[in-house]
């Protein structure tokens, strides 16, 4: 959330001082279960959350988040340091530590002993054996199981090889569920196997292995996922690339249908290094292929492939002003504030606002982001966090998008996928919210909008993060977090098509979702923006989790002290 905020910048190079200062400030907050409609009287009030950031000062922005924590202060402890436990008994009190404190226990119905009867055994296991791939994969298995993209974990010394052995090797091909429920080969590597055996782009994928797909895709282990899943729609989505990745050396029978006679055929598939050029290819929904599974450094390493710095504008052909965000860190408002002002000054006709890889950061930023497109106050989040002393939810802060000297008028598009987390997709939220534009997409957002950080640190200096607070509305009802039935984030407004042709054409290098979302600007000449629902609907589909991207490398002096941290990511 945004207390923590500062905590949760997506530019993980320039913001390890400040995440390992406030991480190591605001962690060990603990979580709600459900948050109780609790009075908000002594909570912090942001009412004008810009002004935060107007004033160009992050210390003090840093400073003014720490005290909205005063109310839990007193009772706030450090992140949990287990380093010197057996790995056994280091898990042992990990889970007790998620049982107590874990924000969405009722909401996502979790149920952690059970947990732990299957994956203490697997922990035990690769103590014995002291195998440390073993026990870096039945920890991410553990957090993989709790269906929230926050609770998850920074490995300081890598995975061992864990990953390169798991997924290291692909078929030559790869795959994407459409619309119609087919599942159809999105690629198919040229010289490879695959091509040589028939298998062609659109060919219709029935069966892997003699396991119908359906059922073989969602029996894929997915915990490789860079940007871990909360909802069943992100979760099928990774399972789907993943399918087509093993061990090198693995053998594979492929049934198909396609070809002039539509005939079903199988194949028999050997894995083979590809240097993940199938995950690569299937990386389409995020307008851009780019290597977000196989690339070594998943903090620092994916962001740049999409764009040079956290914030990019440019004037598409057509007039409308195009703004990417990878993230709400403090120094992005400037960027963004300039290119909102250029947009009111040309009466640009239509905005674009790019979140398909927005890691999240300052849950402020994005309320306040929100503000250059309402006309009147609108009402962002409470900020609640389990307060271990009293054994009760508190809420923090209660944080409104308040409409800006200058605001944009016109309509606006914003493009989102289920990498789009945390505070990222607070502003689409706002968008839905408010009736003040779309959302465009072929997906949904990730779900997970709780106050993310740092929890507890494992033997191998294992950093495990999970929500120990949630972002609730003005009902104090949890929103935006995926529930026990694996719904939530923000869904597309104006969902685009996905079947073979929109497949074919991102594969051949369009911006499928770009051209859908000019495409609807294009439709709004005589838009009105107080058209729409009421502004103090509630969001039918809004909730927010964030952990800041802390670079893997926290590892070096991140413990000292209390924690608290941040909630948006």
């Amino acid at each position: 959330m945004f207390p923590l905020s500062f905590l949760r910048v997506r530019s993980p190079a320039r913001v390890l001082p400040v995440l390992v200062l406030s991480l190591l400030l605001l962690v060990a907050l603990l979580p709600p279960a459900a948050a109780e409609a609790v009075n908000c009287s002594g909570c912090t009030v942001w009412d004008n959350p810009c002004f935060l950031f107007e004033q160009g000062n992050e210390t003090a922005y840093n400073a003014a988040m720490e005290a909205s924590f005063a109310p839990i202060a007193a009772n706030a402890t450090p992140a949990a340091d287990y380093r010197n436990l057996s790995w056994t008994d280091a898990f042992i009190s990990l889970n007790r530590l998620m049982k107590e404190r874990y924000a969405f226990t009722q909401w996502r119905s979790v149920d952690f002993d059970a947990l732990n009867r299957t994956w203490e055994p697997a922990i035990a296991a690769a103590e014995k054996e002291q195998d440390k791939a073993a026990y870096l994969r039945a920890l991410k298995g553990y957090l993989f199981a709790i269906p929230d993209g926050h609770a998850n974990m920074l490995p300081a010394y890598g995975d061992y090889g864990a990953k390169d052995a798991d997924i290291g090797g692909g078929f030559g091909f790869a795959l994407v569920q459409i619309d119609s429920g087919d599942v159809i080969v999105s690629y198919v590597a040229n010289g490879s196997a695959a091509e040589k055996a028939g298998i062609a782009f659109g060919d219709m994928v029935t069966a892997w292995d003699g396991q119908e797909i359906h059922e073989a895709i969602n029996a894929t282990p997915y915990i490789w996922a860079t940007k871990k899943p909360s909802t069943l729609e992100g979760i099928r989505l990774q399972q789907a690339r993943l399918l087509t990745r093993a061990p090198v050396g693995t053998e594979a029978t492929v049934t198909f249908t396609g070809g002039p006679a539509y005939e079903s055929r199988s194949v028999n598939l050997t894995a083979y290094n590809d240097s993940y050029d199938s995950l690569i290819k299937s990386s389409f929904f995020l307008g851009k292929q780019i290597n977000d599974l196989g690339v070594a450094d998943s903090l620092n390493g994916i962001g740049p492939q999409l764009a040079p710095q956290t914030v990019t504008t440019r004037t598409l052909p057509i007039g409308y002003t195009y703004i990417q965000i990878l993230g709400e860190s403090y120094d992005a408002y400037p960027a963004f504030k300039a290119a909102m002002l250029s947009a009111v000054a040309n009466k640009t006709p239509g905005v674009i606002i790019d979140f398909r890889f927005n890691s999240g950061g300052e849950d402020n930023l994005a309320a306040c982001m929100a503000g250059w497109f309402v006309d009147i106050p609108v009402f962002f989040e409470h900020a609640t966090m389990y307060d271990p002393g009293t054994g009760r939810t508190v809420p923090l802060t209660a944080t409104w998008s308040k409409p800006q000297p200058v605001r944009y008028d016109g309509p606006v598009a914003m493009l989102v996928s289920p990498d789009t987390i945390s505070s990222g997709e607070g502003v689409p939220m706002m968008l839905v919210k408010t009736g003040r534009g779309a959302v465009v997409s072929w997906y949904g957002t990730d779900g997970a909008f709780g106050i993310n950080g740092l929890q507890a640190i494992m033997p191998l200096d294992m950093y495990i993060l999970f929500p120990a607070g949630a972002s609730v509305d003005e009902n104090y009802t949890i929103q935006m977090d995926s529930n026990a039935s694996l719904e939530g984030g923000v869904s597309p407004t104006v969902r685009v098509p996905l079947d073979r042709d929109t497949v074919a054409r991102a594969m051949a290098g369009e911006d499928v979702q770009l051209t859908y979302a000019t495409e609807w600007l294009k439709g709004q000449q005589g838009f009105n923006a107080s058209a729409g629902p009421p502004l103090n609907a509630t969001a039918s589909q809004t909730q927010k989790a964030g952990l800041s991207p802390l670079p893997a490398i926290l590892a070096l002096g991140l413990f000292a002290a209390c924690a608290m941290v941040k909630r948006r990511k």
